[in-house]
């Protein structure tokens, strides 16, 4: 079969389709985004792979995988997706814009941060948000953001990036927790004391291990998965905690431990290029950066 009869054959509709269930992976959930039945969903990625001769999924325990030749297809499908998206902007068509961002950003700087200045600034702005904050990375390339705050550099060949800023963490605990145990007046006492943190064989990416920093065999009384329950815990008295500045240097109730001991890490503001010519996205990205540049003393306090 040539590659025109192909083209003759397919109906082009399938690759919504197609794209639904490379990004979901389940038909029930591919279902959902067209309010349609999984059968219908199964028979149009079958009715798709018979006109392009080719098998674009396999069926495994973590849903339906892309094969090779799915994964090629896929980018072409998200750039046909894209700039019908973009024509339907261009030409201005009620509703056919897209007004809706999905921001997807790690729990700390979401829960702490961001969440109350997006909100603030939603109103005045015709955007709605899907606001994802989560103790995981979100990825623009597997588009389950539009836009994606994370730890780690992104990588892909399509994802547009840039440092969106330094930020400190410090280690905090309460007045009540200091006056009860020994005095900490330099850092190799640290050792001698109670600490909070992550899960270590959960964490997300290897930037959190700023505990590491300190000495590899800490004692850890409480950990979680999450910078909020980490809070939570300090503010209990529990131990030790190292937190953000920008979520812990202005709480009353938690003091900061040894000025000089403090941690630098990094966050990273992605999209995809094509998504990035969306007024809606654009926009959203230029408030983020420039909202975050105006705070750049709340992120990055660095101790004199």
């Amino acid at each position: 079969m040539t590659n025109e009869t192909r083209l003759s054959t397919a109906n082009w509709n399938d690759l919504k389709y197609f794209l639904a269930v490379a990004r979901h992976r389940r038909l029930t959930r591919a279902a959902q985004v067209f309010a349609t039945s999984r059968v219908t969903v199964g028979n149009r990625i079958r009715a798709l792979e018979t006109a392009l001769d080719t098998q674009l999924f396999v069926q495994t325990g973590d849903g339906f995988m892309l094969t090779e030749a799915g994964n090629r297809l896929f980018r072409y499908a998200e750039s046909v997706e894209g700039n019908l998206r973009l024509g339907l902007e261009v030409l201005g068509l009620p509703g056919a814009t897209r007004s809706r961002v999905r921001l997807g950003v790690t729990e700390g700087l979401g829960d702490n941060y961001l969440s109350r200045r997006i909100a603030g600034w939603v109103p005045e702005n015709s955007i709605q948000i899907d606001f994802i904050s989560l103790p995981k990375s979100t990825t623009v390339t597997s588009r389950e953001a539009d836009i994606s705050i994370t730890l780690e550099q992104p990588v892909g060949e399509f994802v547009i990036r840039r440092l969106l800023t330094d930020y400190t963490l410090s280690v905090y605990a309460t007045p009540e927790y200091l006056a009860r145990h020994k005095p900490i007046r330099h850092r190799q006492q640290l050792v001698d004391h109670a600490w909070i943190g992550y899960i270590e064989n959960m964490m997300f990416t290897g930037e959190l291990k700023y505990h590491h920093e300190i000495a590899s065999t800490l004692n850890f009384v409480f950990q979680s998965t999450t910078i909020g329950a980490q809070k939570e815990a300090a503010l209990a008295g529990v131990g030790l905690s190292i937190l953000p500045d920008y979520m812990a240097a202005d709480d009353a109730r938690l003091v900061r431990v040894l000025d000089d001991v403090q941690f630098v890490r990094h966050y990273w503001i992605s999209t995809n290029r094509d998504l990035h010519r969306f007024a809606a996205v654009n926009k959203t990205w230029h408030f983020i950066l420039n909202q975050v540049r105006g705070d750049r003393r709340l992120l990055y306090s660095v101790s004199e």
